[in-house]
């Protein structure tokens, strides 16, 4: 899915947006980044393009990728070769605005946008992951502060922006996750006649898959005929093909039409801790599918799950208490087909890339006109 990626994009005629990501690997953020940037897209008026920092699978079109080194350790360290490239790719490409898609991009842009009097906005996509009352803790604030705007994904993320990171209040913005319900839709069929189970993330301790393993785990004890899918890469993905094996879990690994296996299940379950959460995409995903999900009371959970009418919220790292609500969804059709229309529904009035893209034109509109000024001849 990578036709458009070139190796560098020159200067628009038109005032361009340029919206940063880490890899261009299929995870929820960057795929919001693709969806985003076409939906603000007007000819003629505007152009969105989308780079990415490091080599990798591509997953995602983008318009240009550095294909920087260590794509698979990305969020780990810092490279100071990758910001003399990017202050390259900025100096040819020339954006009037910057978004930061999340923390990786933003650590790289801040100091290779120094000199360069354009502004930047980084969108908060996760709650603080880091210690606290550190050296860590200083140094993002630091590079927070450099944001011309900091657009938060949930309110969560917002008050943490203010709270833990002093951003003065007047600097913070709310931009809720959205997804494109054309792309995100019930299956137009009828369901296959055994339930099946997903887990949609990466394979990270934070999103713990493993738990979704135990839970597949205690209902094939407990003989609850289903059927279960993992789909996702990461550093665990090694780890988890035994168990999920035993299990009788199938493991699709990363997959780029995560809307149509979506289409193909009958509840997402969601198992991630709270770091680094805001408004989780893939419980947008699955609402605007009309699956039902059982979710973690993590942030942004339920600003998107109604607990009881679009999915069922349970305790986080509360194995027993996901498997129960996995085994009582898989066991009630009706309920689950309630549940995925009232999702669609909520999903589809809050989170579409419609009411989402008035944020962020709200947002972006101000620094554009306040850049005009400062374009330089082409």
């Amino acid at each position: 899915m990578s036709e458009r990626t070139t190796d560098a994009v020159g200067p628009t005629d038109v005032p361009l947006v340029l919206h940063v990501i880490p890899t261009a690997r299929a995870r929820g953020a960057q795929r919001e980044a693709r969806a985003v940037a076409d939906h603000l897209e007007s000819p003629g008026r505007r152009a969105h393009r989308v780079l990415s920092l490091f080599g990798g699978p591509a997953e995602v079109v983008v318009d240009a990728s550095l294909g920087h080194r260590g794509g698979d350790s990305a969020g780990v360290g810092f490279d100071a070769s990758l910001v003399l490239r990017l202050r390259s790719a900025l100096a040819a490409m020339d954006p009037e605005v910057v978004v930061a898609h999340g923390s990786e991009p933003l650590k790289y842009l801040v100091p290779a946008m120094l000199g360069r009097r354009r502004p930047l906005v980084y969108y908060a996509i996760g709650t603080y992951s880091g210690s606290t009352g550190t050296r860590q803790l200083r140094l993002w604030k630091h590079l927070v502060a450099r944001a011309d705007v900091v657009a938060a994904v949930g309110e969560e993320v917002r008050d943490e922006c203010i709270g833990l990171l002093g951003v003065p209040p007047g600097r913070v913005t709310l931009a809720l996750n959205g997804r494109d319900p054309e792309v995100f839709h019930p299956s137009a069929g009828e369901a296959g006649p055994t339930p099946v189970a997903m887990f949609v993330g990466a394979l990270t301790p934070g999103k713990c898959p493993d738990h979704f393993v135990e839970v597949v785990s205690r209902l094939r004890a407990q003989g609850v005929s289903f059927e279960a899918t993992l789909v996702g890469g990461g550093p665990m993905a090694a780890s988890l093909l035994g168990p999920a094996k035993v299990a009788g879990i199938t493991v699709l690994g990363p997959r780029s039409d995560v809307a149509d296996q979506m289409r193909a299940a009958h509840v997402l379950v969601f198992t991630s801790r709270p770091a680094g959460e805001g408004m989780p995409g893939v419980l947008i995903e699955a609402g605007m599918s009309g699956l039902p999900v059982v979710a973690t009371a993590v942030p942004g959970v339920r600003s998107i799950v109604r607990d009881g009418e679009t999915g069922l919220v349970v305790p986080v790292d509360d194995v027993p208490a996901m498997a129960s609500a996995t085994a009582r969804l898989l066991a009630d059709p009706a309920l689950r087909t309630a549940m995925g229309r009232a999702a669609r529904k909520h999903c589809r009035d809050r989170f579409s890339l419609e009411a989402v893209g008035q944020r962020w034109i709200a947002l972006l509109q101000p620094l554009m006109d306040a850049g005009l000024g400062r374009r330089r001849p082409r």
